[in-house]
């Protein structure tokens, strides 16, 4: 969940000049089927059309080289295709851009469904539209809109996405004398002084900046309504910033937090490893966090869906009420290059179909993920709080990963000002310019 700001700013030359030039001696940078139309039944082939004898290449990440596994056993026999999956070591995105760079492309890849992370690839040509899908209509209710760029859908989300919003400890809770859900910023500071009144927990809240990228979540919760009311397009416009009041009064609300000692001794240098065990155990009642870690801790439970049940929830939150924040990760996406090999992009597109329909069922009970599709039911062992997390996105937010045209790196300055070198103003400031920076050189009016 790292941003990759260097890259993303180095992209909007590098990648332009880079696929540029490979273009003129490869046809994948050449190619372009924005011609033929994604209503054709040429377009959109039959999930278990034969395929003897193509052979397609998918990348994916260290972390999640397993997702696909069952897909593509399922896919090569039905179809008769072969499809080798290649790990790209860490960091994934900052390996894949360098690849594309030098000529090297896949079919298909796992990626972020966001605006930033596809306008790189879009731009340049590099992606395949995946318009009028025949699985969109079956999504539940949120997931079609996402995988969106520039009007058109280039990413295929095979599983919900993950929200931003509070994982808490049950248990704590309890102990705590808690017993309804808080609603808001002002309800989650109560209960959070519960827990430290009570000693019902080590610390309320539970922070990695050791790890720094989950800092961020505890400010980006709290413009979820902002979010709503269009605060990402004034962003991206140059019409607010960071430093304004909408952004600043929420990290100067995420650092009171830690002035009032609700957070842990050692969150300066804590690792998500350290977090996840203290929600886990009960030694921190609270987490900001999204999907990512919640699976590191519930993997601490064996994923005994009992034991995760009794143990850990999910608590959608706002600044004035319980609307969770989108927050895509690679692992919920795949897109489809323009390789140049008409047979094989097609293949890439049909294999994608394969995924969100025939092939839909197998996969999320063999990952054990809850569903993205209306048509097919999650697994019984899927913890509740991740069905609670999924059910939340019909109402939820965009959050800066989803919305932004740039992601600077606000959770390595949120970072910084928990080690105490740098005060919020600093952090906004450093955001902001950042943030404008990577926006003149894309271009974007307003900078």
């Amino acid at each position: 969940m790292k941003r990759q700001t260097i890259l993303q700013l180095a992209l909007v030359g590098v990648l332009s000049l880079g696929l540029t030039l490979s273009g003129c001696g490869n046809p994948a940078a050449m190619s372009n089927n924005s011609d033929e139309s994604t209503t054709s039944a040429n377009y959109w082939p039959n999930a278990n059309r034969k395929l003897s004898g193509v052979k397609l290449t998918f990348w994916v990440g260290q972390s999640d080289n397993k997702v696909p596994v069952r897909v593509i056993k399922d896919f090569e026999h039905a179809t008769g295709a072969k499809v080798d999956l290649q790990t790209i070591p860490d960091t994934y995105e900052n390996n894949v851009q360098t690849k594309i760079t030098t000529g090297d492309m896949p079919d298909l890849a796992t990626w972020e469904p966001t605006n930033s992370m596809l306008a790189g690839f879009v731009s340049t040509g590099k992606l395949q539209k995946l318009d009028h899908a025949p699985w969109v209509k079956n999504y539940a209710s949120g997931i079609s809109d996402l995988g969106k760029t520039k009007g058109h859908r280039y990413a295929a989300l095979i599983s919900p996405v993950n929200v931003m919003g509070v994982w808490y400890n049950k248990k704590v809770f309890e102990k705590a004398g808690i017993t309804d859900l808080p609603k808001g910023w002002d309800g989650l500071l109560e209960a959070a002084k519960k827990i430290q009144k009570t000693h019902a927990a080590q610390s309320p809240f539970f922070e990695m900046g050791g790890s720094q990228w989950g800092t961020q979540w505890g400010v980006q919760v709290q413009l979820a309504e902002s979010a709503r009311a269009g605060l990402w397009d004034r962003v991206n416009s140059g019409k607010e910033k960071f430093t304004d009041k909408i952004i600043m009064a929420a990290i100067k609300n995420y650092k009171k937090l830690f002035d009032d000692g609700l957070f842990n001794n050692d969150a300066g240098s804590a690792t998500l490893n350290d977090q996840a065990a203290a929600l886990f155990e009960g030694k921190a009642g609270m987490i900001f966090g999204n999907n990512a870690q919640f699976n590191i801790a519930a993997a601490l439970a064996n994923n005994d869906k009992k034991v995760i049940d009794d143990t850990l929830g999910f608590l959608p939150i706002s600044a004035s009420g319980n609307i969770s924040s989108l927050s895509p990760g690679a692992s919920s996406a795949v897109v489809a290059f323009k390789t140049g090999d008409a047979q094989r992009e097609s293949a890439a597109r049909q294999f994608l179909n394969f995924w969100m329909s025939v092939g839909y069922k197998n996969f999320v009970n063999d990952r054990n993920l809850v569903s993205a599709l209306k048509t097919v039911d999650s697994p019984s062992t899927v913890p509740q709080a991740l069905i609670d997390a999924a059910n939340s996105i019909g109402h939820s937010a965009p959050s800066m990963q989803s919305a932004a045209i740039a992601n600077p790196d606000l959770y390595l300055n949120l970072a910084n000002m928990i080690n105490g070198t740098v005060n919020p103003e600093q952090v906004a400031k450093a955001t902001q310019d950042q943030f404008a920076q990577i926006a003149k050189a894309q271009g974007a009016k307003g900078f």
